[in-house]
């Protein structure tokens, strides 16, 4: 997959986990559902907040979602034998 492949939401999400330090990546990726939909509304009234906008696109209100499962590919702590 090329650059130009790459949507801007992943754009964002890869920026994101770029900047976040590894203690909170595998925080997030080991949260429940629950907790990352807690953390979806106050992102998405954050960015409402920052753009003086209604976002009604459902690719960057799921944004939290998509970086949660992201780093729960990558981060997420298991057990090993």
């Amino acid at each position: 997959m090329s650059n130009k492949d790459i949507s801007p939401v992943d754009e964002i999400i890869e920026e994101i986990i770029s900047e976040l330090p590894l203690k909170e990546r595998v925080e997030l990726a080991n949260m429940n559902k629950e907790t990352v939909e807690i953390l979806k509304n106050i992102f998405d009234m954050y960015i409402r907040k920052k753009t003086d906008t209604e976002v009604d696109d459902s690719e960057y209100t799921d944004m939290m979602n998509n970086l949660w499962s992201k780093l729960q590919k990558t981060h997420k702590i298991r057990i090993v034998k």
